[in-house]
Protein backbone atom coordinates (compact mmCIF):
# COMPACT_ATOMS: atom_id res chain seq x y z
CA UNK A 1 0.00 0.00 0.00
CA UNK A 2 3.12 2.57 1.06
CA UNK A 3 4.60 1.54 -2.32
CA UNK A 4 1.11 2.10 -4.41
CA UNK A 5 1.29 5.97 -2.44
CA UNK A 6 4.54 6.76 -3.26
CA UNK A 7 4.72 5.92 -7.01
CA UNK A 8 1.30 8.01 -6.96
CA UNK A 9 2.97 10.73 -5.33
CA UNK A 10 6.12 10.32 -7.55
CA UNK A 11 4.00 10.31 -10.53
CA UNK A 12 2.20 13.33 -9.79
CA UNK A 13 5.54 15.23 -9.00
CA UNK A 14 6.81 14.24 -12.61
CA UNK A 15 3.85 15.93 -14.11
CA UNK A 16 3.85 18.95 -11.98
CA UNK A 17 7.73 19.34 -12.63
CA UNK A 18 7.58 18.38 -16.41
CA UNK A 19 4.44 20.65 -17.34
CA UNK A 20 3.77 21.32 -20.92
CA UNK A 21 5.57 23.83 -23.33
CA UNK A 22 2.30 25.39 -25.15
CA UNK A 23 3.72 27.21 -28.37
CA UNK A 24 1.81 28.89 -31.58
CA UNK A 25 3.16 28.54 -35.02
CA UNK A 26 1.81 31.64 -37.01
CA UNK A 27 4.12 30.41 -40.03
CA UNK A 28 5.38 34.16 -40.42
CA UNK A 29 8.56 32.86 -40.64
CA UNK A 30 8.62 30.30 -43.37
CA UNK A 31 9.60 29.89 -46.56
CA UNK A 32 6.72 29.88 -49.03
CA UNK A 33 6.37 26.86 -50.92
CA UNK A 34 8.03 24.63 -47.89
CA UNK A 35 6.12 21.43 -47.04
CA UNK A 36 8.04 21.49 -43.23
CA UNK A 37 8.17 24.20 -40.86
CA UNK A 38 10.00 24.56 -37.20
CA UNK A 39 8.51 25.81 -34.27
CA UNK A 40 9.91 25.37 -30.50
CA UNK A 41 12.84 23.66 -31.70
CA UNK A 42 10.53 20.84 -33.18
CA UNK A 43 10.52 20.21 -37.32
CA UNK A 44 7.09 19.52 -38.08
CA UNK A 45 6.30 17.89 -41.79
CA UNK A 46 3.73 19.15 -44.23
CA UNK A 47 2.32 15.38 -45.51
CA UNK A 48 -0.04 15.80 -48.79
CA UNK A 49 -2.23 12.65 -48.90
CA UNK A 50 -4.71 14.34 -51.37
CA UNK A 51 -3.94 17.10 -53.59
CA UNK A 52 -0.82 19.39 -52.60
CA UNK A 53 -0.19 21.41 -49.32
CA UNK A 54 2.59 23.93 -48.26
CA UNK A 55 3.22 27.07 -46.73
CA UNK A 56 1.66 30.20 -48.45
CA UNK A 57 2.86 33.41 -48.60
CA UNK A 58 1.35 35.03 -52.13
CA UNK A 59 -2.13 36.59 -50.87
CA UNK A 60 -1.02 38.60 -47.49
CA UNK A 61 -3.77 40.05 -45.02
CA UNK A 62 -5.62 36.33 -45.98
CA UNK A 63 -4.50 34.49 -42.87
CA UNK A 64 -5.69 34.63 -39.28
CA UNK A 65 -3.10 34.93 -36.31
CA UNK A 66 -6.22 33.96 -33.86
CA UNK A 67 -6.83 37.68 -33.07
CA UNK A 68 -5.70 39.45 -36.58
CA UNK A 69 -5.12 38.94 -40.16
CA UNK A 70 -1.30 37.56 -41.14
CA UNK A 71 0.28 36.78 -44.27
CA UNK A 72 0.74 33.28 -43.83
CA UNK A 73 -0.69 29.39 -43.26
CA UNK A 74 -0.47 25.80 -45.01
CA UNK A 75 -3.08 25.58 -47.71
CA UNK A 76 -4.00 23.24 -50.51
CA UNK A 77 -3.93 26.44 -53.04
CA UNK A 78 -6.33 24.58 -55.05
CA UNK A 79 -4.29 22.11 -56.11
CA UNK A 80 -4.60 18.74 -57.31
CA UNK A 81 -7.59 16.85 -58.49
CA UNK A 82 -11.16 19.24 -57.21
CA UNK A 83 -12.63 15.73 -57.19
CA UNK A 84 -10.59 14.02 -54.53
CA UNK A 85 -11.27 14.70 -50.90
CA UNK A 86 -8.32 17.13 -49.59
CA UNK A 87 -6.47 15.79 -47.06
CA UNK A 88 -3.11 16.03 -45.23
CA UNK A 89 -0.87 16.12 -42.28
CA UNK A 90 1.19 17.99 -39.53
CA UNK A 91 3.81 15.49 -38.40
CA UNK A 92 6.88 14.98 -36.61
CA UNK A 93 9.34 11.75 -35.78
CA UNK A 94 11.62 13.91 -33.26
CA UNK A 95 8.79 14.86 -30.37
CA UNK A 96 5.85 13.49 -29.24
CA UNK A 97 3.43 16.82 -28.66
CA UNK A 98 -0.35 17.33 -27.71
CA UNK A 99 -2.41 19.26 -30.35
CA UNK A 100 -4.60 21.81 -28.89
CA UNK A 101 -5.97 24.22 -31.27
CA UNK A 102 -6.04 25.93 -34.83
CA UNK A 103 -8.05 27.72 -37.51
CA UNK A 104 -8.92 26.58 -40.70
CA UNK A 105 -10.44 28.42 -43.38
CA UNK A 106 -12.42 25.80 -45.20
CA UNK A 107 -14.62 26.58 -48.74
CA UNK A 108 -15.23 25.66 -52.04
CA UNK A 109 -11.92 25.84 -54.47
CA UNK A 110 -13.45 29.37 -55.12
CA UNK A 111 -13.36 30.16 -51.65
CA UNK A 112 -16.86 30.46 -50.95
CA UNK A 113 -17.76 29.52 -47.51
CA UNK A 114 -21.52 29.23 -47.76
CA UNK A 115 -21.14 25.54 -48.88
CA UNK A 116 -21.91 22.57 -46.91
CA UNK A 117 -18.82 19.84 -45.78
CA UNK A 118 -16.93 18.18 -43.70
CA UNK A 119 -13.39 18.70 -41.44
CA UNK A 120 -12.47 14.90 -40.22
CA UNK A 121 -9.46 15.25 -37.72
CA UNK A 122 -7.28 12.29 -36.84
CA UNK A 123 -4.67 12.41 -34.07
CA UNK A 124 -1.92 9.52 -34.75
CA UNK A 125 0.66 8.16 -32.79
CA UNK A 126 3.58 5.82 -35.03
CA UNK A 127 0.57 5.79 -37.70
CA UNK A 128 -1.94 4.34 -35.07
CA UNK A 129 -4.86 6.42 -34.67
CA UNK A 130 -5.76 7.63 -30.95
CA UNK A 131 -8.84 9.50 -31.85
CA UNK A 132 -10.73 10.83 -34.81
CA UNK A 133 -13.32 13.37 -35.15
CA UNK A 134 -15.81 14.54 -37.89
CA UNK A 135 -16.98 18.50 -37.27
CA UNK A 136 -20.10 19.14 -39.70
CA UNK A 137 -21.42 22.03 -38.64
CA UNK A 138 -20.37 25.38 -36.99
CA UNK A 139 -18.48 26.59 -39.75
CA UNK A 140 -17.52 30.35 -40.51
CA UNK A 141 -19.45 31.44 -43.56
CA UNK A 142 -18.70 35.27 -43.89
CA UNK A 143 -15.00 36.79 -44.39
CA UNK A 144 -16.00 39.16 -41.23
CA UNK A 145 -15.14 38.85 -37.95
CA UNK A 146 -12.43 36.00 -38.25
CA UNK A 147 -11.16 36.44 -41.87
CA UNK A 148 -12.98 33.66 -42.64
CA UNK A 149 -11.40 31.42 -40.17
CA UNK A 150 -12.98 28.59 -37.83
CA UNK A 151 -11.56 27.71 -34.59
CA UNK A 152 -10.73 23.83 -33.96
CA UNK A 153 -10.94 23.71 -30.56
CA UNK A 154 -9.37 20.37 -28.81
CA UNK A 155 -10.28 20.85 -25.64
CA UNK A 156 -13.96 20.20 -26.52
CA UNK A 157 -14.32 18.92 -30.05
CA UNK A 158 -17.74 17.42 -30.40
CA UNK A 159 -18.15 17.61 -27.27
CA UNK A 160 -14.66 15.54 -26.56
CA UNK A 161 -11.70 16.63 -25.46
CA UNK A 162 -8.52 15.53 -27.42
CA UNK A 163 -6.21 18.28 -26.29
CA UNK A 164 -4.58 15.53 -23.64
CA UNK A 165 -4.30 12.91 -26.53
CA UNK A 166 -0.16 12.16 -26.70
CA UNK A 167 0.18 12.09 -30.88
CA UNK A 168 3.10 12.22 -33.69
CA UNK A 169 0.73 13.61 -36.04
CA UNK A 170 -2.74 14.99 -36.68
CA UNK A 171 -4.48 14.57 -40.18
CA UNK A 172 -7.08 17.01 -41.20
CA UNK A 173 -9.50 15.62 -44.03
CA UNK A 174 -12.47 17.32 -46.07
CA UNK A 175 -15.83 16.09 -47.07
CA UNK A 176 -18.94 17.52 -48.61
CA UNK A 177 -18.80 20.11 -50.74
CA UNK A 178 -15.34 21.25 -49.12
CA UNK A 179 -12.33 21.68 -51.39
CA UNK A 180 -9.56 24.05 -50.03
CA UNK A 181 -8.79 24.19 -46.96
CA UNK A 182 -6.04 26.66 -45.17
CA UNK A 183 -4.64 26.07 -41.32
CA UNK A 184 -3.08 28.82 -39.72
CA UNK A 185 -2.21 29.26 -35.93
CA UNK A 186 -1.31 26.25 -35.04
CA UNK A 187 -1.19 25.70 -30.71
CA UNK A 188 0.59 22.52 -29.74
CA UNK A 189 1.90 20.88 -26.87
CA UNK A 190 5.65 20.25 -26.01
CA UNK A 191 5.95 18.46 -22.76
CA UNK A 192 8.93 16.49 -21.58
CA UNK A 193 6.81 14.38 -19.53
CA UNK A 194 4.57 12.84 -22.08
CA UNK A 195 7.14 10.25 -22.96
CA UNK A 196 6.65 8.80 -19.61
CA UNK A 197 3.38 9.43 -18.73
CA UNK A 198 2.18 6.35 -16.14
CA UNK A 199 -0.67 5.34 -18.68
CA UNK A 200 2.29 4.74 -21.35
CA UNK A 201 4.69 3.03 -19.42
CA UNK A 202 3.59 -0.55 -18.36
CA UNK A 203 4.62 -2.40 -15.67
CA UNK A 204 2.53 -5.89 -15.93
CA UNK A 205 3.34 -8.54 -17.98
CA UNK A 206 5.57 -6.85 -20.87
CA UNK A 207 6.47 -8.76 -24.40
CA UNK A 208 9.86 -7.24 -24.04
CA UNK A 209 12.47 -7.56 -21.89
CA UNK A 210 15.73 -5.64 -21.20
CA UNK A 211 18.80 -6.10 -19.00
CA UNK A 212 21.02 -5.29 -17.65
CA UNK A 213 19.17 -2.13 -16.58
CA UNK A 214 20.43 0.38 -15.70
CA UNK A 215 23.04 0.04 -17.85
CA UNK A 216 26.21 1.84 -18.88
CA UNK A 217 25.80 1.54 -22.77
CA UNK A 218 25.31 -2.74 -23.37
CA UNK A 219 21.79 -3.57 -23.99
CA UNK A 220 19.82 -7.35 -24.24
CA UNK A 221 16.43 -7.18 -25.30
CA UNK A 222 14.48 -10.23 -25.34
CA UNK A 223 11.16 -10.21 -27.28
CA UNK A 224 8.35 -12.45 -29.30
CA UNK A 225 8.41 -11.47 -32.05
CA UNK A 226 10.36 -8.85 -34.37
CA UNK A 227 9.46 -5.06 -33.90
CA UNK A 228 10.76 -1.65 -34.63
CA UNK A 229 11.70 0.17 -31.73
CA UNK A 230 12.15 3.88 -30.39
CA UNK A 231 14.54 5.17 -28.20
CA UNK A 232 13.25 8.85 -26.69
CA UNK A 233 14.73 11.03 -24.30
CA UNK A 234 12.68 12.80 -21.44
CA UNK A 235 12.67 15.99 -23.72
CA UNK A 236 10.24 13.88 -25.92
CA UNK A 237 13.26 13.53 -28.66
CA UNK A 238 13.86 10.53 -31.02
CA UNK A 239 17.18 9.59 -30.14
CA UNK A 240 17.77 6.43 -31.61
CA UNK A 241 15.64 4.00 -33.51
CA UNK A 242 16.90 0.21 -33.15
CA UNK A 243 15.24 -2.79 -35.28
CA UNK A 244 14.76 -5.60 -33.57
CA UNK A 245 14.20 -9.59 -34.09
CA UNK A 246 12.83 -12.24 -32.36
CA UNK A 247 14.91 -13.85 -29.73
CA UNK A 248 17.99 -11.62 -28.20
CA UNK A 249 19.20 -8.55 -29.63
CA UNK A 250 22.39 -7.28 -28.78
CA UNK A 251 22.51 -3.47 -27.89
CA UNK A 252 24.62 -0.67 -27.26
CA UNK A 253 23.54 3.36 -26.18
CA UNK A 254 27.19 4.05 -24.80
CA UNK A 255 26.97 6.99 -27.49
CA UNK A 256 24.22 8.39 -25.41
CA UNK A 257 24.63 10.90 -22.09
CA UNK A 258 23.54 9.85 -18.69
CA UNK A 259 19.82 9.86 -18.08
CA UNK A 260 16.55 8.00 -18.17
CA UNK A 261 15.27 7.17 -21.71
CA UNK A 262 11.98 5.56 -23.32
CA UNK A 263 12.12 2.87 -25.23
CA UNK A 264 9.23 2.47 -27.07
CA UNK A 265 7.53 -0.45 -29.58
CA UNK A 266 4.29 0.04 -31.25
CA UNK A 267 2.48 -2.16 -28.29
CA UNK A 268 4.58 -1.04 -24.66
CA UNK A 269 6.84 1.89 -23.23
CA UNK A 270 9.87 0.94 -21.63
CA UNK A 271 11.92 3.16 -19.45
CA UNK A 272 16.06 2.58 -19.38
CA UNK A 273 18.71 4.20 -17.22
CA UNK A 274 21.96 5.14 -18.47
CA UNK A 275 24.06 4.88 -16.29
Amino acid sequence: MKRTILFAICSLFIAITSFGQTSTEQFETESHGSTSFTDNGVIFNIISHTMIFDIQANYPQTGWNGTANDNRYIDNSGTGNQSEAASFSIKTTSNLFKANKFWVYVSAANLDLTVAGTLTVTGKLSGVTKFTQTKSSGFTTSISPTNGYTLIDLTNLNGQNYSNIIVDEIQLTLGGSYQYIALDAFTWVKDSGIVLAASEVKSSKKEISIYPNPTSGPLSIKTEKATDAQVYGMDGKLVKTLPITKGINNIDISELPKGTYILKTSTESSKIIKN
